[in-house]
């Protein structure tokens, strides 16, 4: 493999797709049965079809005007990086690429700019996702053990920005992710060093 091309992994993108898909499926399953058990009938006296009974006190919930909305919400921001993550699998484009001295992104990484000259990248760290600079919570950190990522922080209109890449979304893996480390380590080394001169 290019150690200077990173391509999107096929199997990290289908099951990535998948598990978007599944979560959205489950919160549309809920608001549905939210919703169904809104509108439901009064029951009916088994034996005697023209006697109702009075409808069983409604019990208060202050979230009651919200969750379904927020369930229709998350189901579809699932339905987007479902979407998002299944393209990447079928189209089977670059995620990024060294190419004259610049970092050509995905448009869906959102990088600004791109292409980022090597000369902005401040750093490029390699480590295990838990250990990468940036805050995250206990349980994200916990999960994040198991994953392996490349942290890049550069320069970008006067401020620091910071962009990550997951072993799980480019083919190789964390090995390829390694090698594109090294690459954008020398081009970055070349770039400070030409500045120097």
């Amino acid at each position: 493999m290019n150690p200077a091309i990173l391509h999107f992994s096929r199997t990290g993108s289908v099951v990535k797709a998948l598990f978007f898909l599944g979560v959205a499926a489950i919160a549309f399953a809920v608001a549905g049965l939210m919703h169904a058990d809104r509108v439901a009938p009064p029951p009916v006296a088994a034996g005697v079809p023209d006697l109702t009974l009075p409808a069983p006190a409604p019990h208060r919930d202050p979230l009651a005007p919200f969750k379904i909305p927020l369930l229709v919400i998350a189901g579809v921001t699932c339905l987007f990086y479902a979407g998002r993550h299944g393209l990447r699998a079928l189209t089977r484009q670059t995620a990024v690429r060294i190419e004259g001295g610049r970092l050509h992104f995905h448009s869906s990484y959102g990088a600004d700019p791109n292409p980022l000259p090597a000369a902005d990248i401040m750093e490029a760290i390699c480590d295990r996702a838990d250990r990468l600079p940036g805050e995250m919570s206990e349980s994200v950190r916990f999960g994040a053990r198991a994953r392996h990522g490349l942290y890049l922080r550069y320069r970008a209109d006067g401020s620091s920005r910071e962009l990550r890449l997951i072993d799980n979304d480019v083919d190789g893996g964390i090995e390829q992710l390694r090698r594109f480390a090294a690459q954008v380590d020398a081009w970055r080394r070349s770039a400070a060093a030409k500045a120097e001169r």
